[in-house]
C-alpha cells in the first residue's frame, strides 16, 4: 500500500471513532495546547478513557505532544496536546469526511448528525485560518477567511455580490463528487452542514439566506447576508 495512501487510510481509522473526533474538534478549536485535565473537563470523560485515544491520533499524526513545565511549578512536567496543521496539498483528502459522514448514512437521524457533523468541521475550518477569536473584521477580510475555508474544503468558490449587505457564493467543485450517484441527498447535507459552520464561525457571522443544490449541473449556489 502506497505510504500517502497508509496515512490517509489511518486519518480515517482515527477519526471514525467518536470520541476521537470529538477530541481532535475540541484540539482544532482551541487552537492551542490543551492539557488532559482539561480535555476531560471539556468532554466529561475520564483522563484514563482519554490518554489511549489520544495516542491513536498521535501516531495518525493529528495531534502533536507537547511537554511544559512552569518556572514556579515543582515535581513532573505537564503534558499538553496540540492539532496538528495538516493544511498542505500532500496528504490532504477531505474526501476522506465524506467516507466518514458516509458511514453514519443509517437510522432516521442520520442526516441530523452528518448535518451536525459537517457543521463543526466547517467551523473548524474558519476558524483555522481566521483571527484570533473576538476580533471584528471588515466584510472585505471576512469573505477572505470564508473563501479560505471553503478552498481548505475542498471548494472552488466563487463569489458575487447580491445586495446591501449580501454576497452569492457558487462551489464549482464539489470534494464528495465521488459520492453523488448513491448519496446525493447526503452530500447535500454534508454541503449544507459545512457551509452553515463556516458562516457561523466569521466574525462577524453571516447568515445562510438560501442554499440550492445543483442551482446547475454540478455547481451549488448559496446566498449569505449579515445579521440586521
Amino acid at each position: 500500500m502506497p505510504a500517502r495512501e497508509s496515512m490517509s487510510l489511518a486519518v480515517h481509522k482515527a477519526l471514525a471513532d467518536d470520541t476521537r473526533f470529538r477530541l481532535f474538534r475540541y484540539l482544532g478549536l482551541s487552537g492551542r495546547p490543551v492539557s488532559v485535565r482539561e480535555l476531560s473537563t471539556r468532554l466529561s470523560l475520564h483522563p484514563n478513557t482519554l490518554r489511549p485515544h489520544l495516542r491513536r491520533l498521535e501516531e495518525a499524526g493529528l495531534v502533536r505532544r507537547e511537554t511544559r513545565k512552569g518556572a514556579a511549578t515543582v515535581g513532573r512536567p505537564q503534558t499538553l496536546y496540540v492539532a496538528v496543521d495538516r493544511d498542505d496539498h500532500e496528504g490532504r483528502d477531505y474526501r476522506l469526511l465524506a467516507e466518514i459522514l458516509t458511514g453514519l448514512a443509517t437510522g432516521t437521524r442520520a442526516h441530523g448528525r452528518a448535518q451536525d457533523l459537517a457543521r463543526d468541521w466547517g467551523r473548524y475550518l474558519a476558524v483555522q485560518g481566521g483571527p484570533k477569536p473576538g476580533t471584528r473584521l471588515s466584510a472585505r477580510r471576512n469573505l477572505a477567511v470564508l473563501q479560505g475555508a471553503m478552498a481548505r474544503a475542498g471548494f472552488d468558490p466563487r463569489f458575487r455580490r447580491a445586495g446591501r449587505g449580501a454576497v452569492e457564493v457558487s462551489l464549482r467543485d464539489c470534494p464528495f463528487r465521488d459520492l453523488l450517484d448513491d448519496h446525493r441527498d447526503l452530500v447535500c447535507v454534508i454541503h449544507r452542514g459545512l457551509v452553515e459552520g463556516m458562516l457561523e464561525a466569521l466574525q462577524p457571522r453571516l447568515e445562510l439566506a438560501s442554499f440550492e443544490p445543483f442551482a446547475e449541473r454540478t455547481i451549488c449556489r448559496f446566498v449569505a447576508r449579515g445579521e440586521g
